[in-house]
């Protein structure tokens, strides 16, 4: 018996590890940024990589200045190719007013470096080894602040929600986590004891008895204490999320309706009134600014569905005959996802959407404008309508 009570402890250990282990993994929570921003933190990677080729060629120079040169001017030429690729993907990012300041920074370094790799290139065209050295050094420099003004940007939104009410959800779940965590370790380490301690001997006989009231009594009041402080201290982040006193007294920035297998997006047109002619119609794309509360009015047009944004941590059942109104923020631009959460026929695991998180309200506007310029040229009874109530206008 004792040595099932060993097998039993070391599986035990492996649970207890797992357990304490599983906070430390950035996979064990909901999807992050990463999942759907996987661009800048390619472009971290790639220049960090590109500052330790820098570095080689650089000592290579140094080391002997005329040794191997053409070698060193391809493999020079190939950096800066790479590197103007990563360039021009940092100014998109900045231009959409993604992870500010570090893109802007980093998209300024990384050209800064540029221009001094073209200045060592030719350096090493003419057999002029110092002022290589003095631009590859340069160069370096650069790309290595570029590849730290990235790390920093991303750094401050890693393993973390990225919405306010976001981030009180996840410190509900570490709560809860925290709690069945101890638990769960303390009850391992006393079956391993009691299995042990009480293994079968030879002379010993096996007592029985009732019970005790009073160990019932407190294993009953414990756990009980413990659901009650979970359903009191949840209160505030439940009625922030669900309650509609808190509903956000905005317009609503768009009508969503589930249907087999599919999220109809309805946005209010020019005239900013939603169920008018001249309302913009779009399929499985969701797109707001950040930092602003954004409202939507939610139904569903046949069965459940539940509309769940897993990097925001909102998630609202889509019920048939009813508009659910359903509030969120988000204060990182990037892309995200949109799902159904309720299993609602044969074409449920493909029910997804896009959602795009604007970092200015003129970003959305001039996509609003141009989706319903093409919206008219392919439903031309929309487009005197547009035209009168003239272009988009932030409500």
């Amino acid at each position: 018996m004792r040595y099932w009570s060993l097998l039993f402890a070391l599986a035990a250990i492996f649970c207890i590890a797992t357990t304490l282990y599983a906070p430390f993994d950035p996979d064990w929570r909901l999807p992050e940024y990463r999942s759907t921003n996987p661009e800048p933190y390619r472009i971290k990677d790639e220049l960090n990589d590109l500052a330790r080729r820098q570095a080689r060629i650089l000592a290579e120079t140094r080391k002997a200045p005329e040794a191997s040169r053409p070698e060193r001017l391809a493999e020079q030429a190939a950096i800066r190719a790479v590197l103007g690729r990563d360039q021009d993907v940092l100014a998109d990012l900045a231009g959409r007013h993604i992870l500010l300041p570090g893109t802007r920074e980093a998209a300024t370094r990384a050209a800064a470096a540029a221009e001094q790799m073209n200045e060592a290139h030719l350096a090493l065209q003419q057999a002029r080894a110092p002022e290589a050295v003095t631009s590859q050094e340069r160069a370096l420099a650069q790309l290595q602040g570029a590849g730290r003004a990235l790390s920093r940007a991303l750094a401050a939104i890693d393993r973390i929600s990225n919405s306010s009410s976001g981030r009180d959800i996840d410190h509900l779940f570490d709560i809860v986590l925290g709690i069945t965590g101890i638990v769960f370790v303390g009850t391992q380490i006393a079956l391993v004891w009691a299995a042990w301690r009480f293994a079968a001997r030879g002379g010993r006989t096996a007592q029985y008895f009732h019970g005790s009231q009073r160990l019932e009594v407190v294993w009953t009041i414990i756990p009980s204490a413990i659901l009650v402080f979970i359903a009191l201290y949840q209160m505030g982040t439940w009625a922030q999320i669900k309650f509609r006193s808190s509903l956000p007294k905005v317009q609503p920035l768009a009508e969503i309706t589930a249907r087999q297998f599919q999220w109809m997006i309805r946005y209010p047109g020019p005239d900013g009134r939603l169920g008018t002619v001249d309302d913009l119609h779009t399929v499985n794309d969701l797109r707001f600014v950040k930092g602003a509360p954004t409202v939507i009015h939610l139904k569903s047009q046949d069965v459940l569905h539940s509309l769940f944004l897993p990097q925001l941590r909102i998630k609202q059942d889509a019920v048939p005959g009813l508009t659910i109104p359903v509030w969120f923020d988000a204060d990182t631009a990037g892309h995200y996802e949109l799902v159904c959460a309720e299993l609602c026929g044969w074409g449920h695991y493909k029910m997804r959407g896009n959602v795009t998180v604007y970092g200015s309200q003129a970003d959305f506007d001039r996509w609003m404008d141009e989706a319903l310029q093409e919206q008219a040229r392919d439903h031309p009874e929309t487009a005197s309508v547009a035209v009168a109530a003239g272009p988009h206008r932030e409500q």
